[in-house]
């Protein structure tokens, strides 16, 4: 009774129809059947209006089960936002699964996101479209000319001018997955338009300077666009976003309608770049979460048994052994799943003049959109061999054990064929 009876307390006592009914009344699924049945009869006894909606979230598990002090599986959020920060766990618990359901929490999922998601999608993304900026415009956003690819440019201004809309309708169900996987959608097409448009090609003949204007400014709207969608989500890498994009934004107050359309960016506006946004993590970085004190390994092992024996150190091999593989970047065209498999994807990719068709066993990490205009590294002189009857002339290098957590990608601008060592 406290949702109601709490309204009388209040100085000064608020309007009743300020308060109830609840717009959403958002409730653990175990306690459903307490306020949608046992609650919802007490209000219609009193003639009382009803919740507007009501919404059971599910449980965040590990490893299958529900978290438990007794079971010693309490995953510490306060360890986790120390090590991670905020906004990326928020991004995670948001984006993994759809809300309502029942997730299972692993550091190596998270870990997983933030490389892929954040440090290769978004933060790759912000940080190539300043250094291009700083390198070929001063420093500062450039006038938009002329149109370098009117095709992609269109689809770009169109996908995020639909972005305010198609996160407000995501928003309203509790569809969080939903509204990041749009923002997401504008970050991959957002790189894959400094792919395909090349600035650093552009730069190099003066007469295509103001189709290279017109490319960085695209870019640097479509980041606009992205902070003020992100905001709700990972406010202080939003307000980081501002500050070295140079935007006049004041996130505590409404944005406007105005400032959400095509073309609000001043040029002339100084950038700032500055570190990345979103550092890859390295497993030999990672170190371990912080846990709770149900969670701390025994100092030795349990009585009777023996300890394990020390792990067999792997062989080591020569530089002369090592200089026999050819490690080159590449650039994925296009990517497909290979039928009856959720694990492989046939990947079409660019080693500078040459194309090859290459298998790999990511397909339950990436969705083959995703992947096309990356440049990842791959070993271009390994015998070619059938999967799944599909021919692979080359493989992959990724990070992980018996999961795939991320592909080994380049940075910076390199093309297609440039040797890695």
């Amino acid at each position: 009774m406290n949702y109601v009876s709490a309204l009388d307390y209040l100085t000064p006592k608020p309007s009743f129809d300020r308060y109830w009914p609840a717009g959403l009344h958002l409730v653990g699924k175990d306690i459903l059947t307490t306020h949608a049945v046992y609650w919802s009869t007490m209000l219609m006894a009193l003639d009382w209006p009803l919740p507007r909606r009501i919404f059971a979230h599910g449980w965040w598990t590990v490893d299958g089960e529900k978290m438990s002090k007794s079971r010693g599986n309490v995953v510490d959020p306060h360890a986790v936002v120390e090590q991670f920060g905020a906004d990326a766990f928020r991004y995670f618990l948001l984006r993994e699964v759809p809300f309502g359901h029942d997730g299972d929490f692993s550091r190596e999922a998270l870990i997983g996101r933030i490389n892929t998601d954040l440090a290769n999608d978004l933060g790759n993304l912000l940080n190539r479209t300043l250094a291009l900026i700083e390198r070929f415009s001063r420093g500062t956003i450039p006038e938009s000319g002329p149109a370098a690819h009117p095709k992609l440019e269109a689809e770009l201004r169109e996908k995020a001018e639909q972005l305010p809309a198609r996160l407000a309708a995501s928003l309203d169900r509790l569809e969080f997955n939903h509204a990041l996987l749009a923002v997401w959608e504008l970050v991959q097409l957002g790189n894959q338009f400094v792919d395909k448009t090349a600035p650093w090609a552009l730069a190099k003949k003066p007469e295509d300077a103001p189709k290279l204007g017109t490319v960085l400014y695209h870019a640097a709207e479509t980041l606009r666009f992205l902070c003020l969608a992100l905001y709700p989500f990972m406010p202080q890498s939003a307000e980081e976003m501002k500050r070295q994009l140079g935007l006049l934004l004041n996130f505590s107050k409404p944005v406007l309608a105005g400032e959400i359309h095509w073309g609000g960016l001043l040029p002339g506006t100084p950038i700032a770049k500055d570190k990345p946004l979103f550092p890859r993590i390295e497993p030999a970085t990672q170190g371990g979460i912080r846990v709770t004190q149900e969670q701390q390994p025994a100092a030795g092992p349990p009585p009777g048994q023996a300890a394990p024996p020390p792990a067999a150190q792997a062989p080591q091999i020569g530089i002369e052994e090592f200089q026999k593989i050819q490690l080159k970047v590449a650039k994925v065209l296009s990517a497909e799943r290979v039928p009856k498999s959720d694990k492989l994807l046939k990947l079409q990719v660019d080693l500078g003049g040459e194309q090859r068709q290459i298998v790999a066993g990511i397909g339950k990490r990436y969705e083959p959109e995703s992947l096309i205009g990356r440049r990842i590294v791959v070993v271009a002189n390994l015998k070619p061999a059938k999967l799944m009857g599909v021919e692979s002339q080359g493989m992959v290098l990724a990070a992980g054990d018996k999961d795939v957590l991320g592909l080994v990608t380049i940075l910076e601008e390199a093309e297609p064929g440039t040797k890695v060592k």
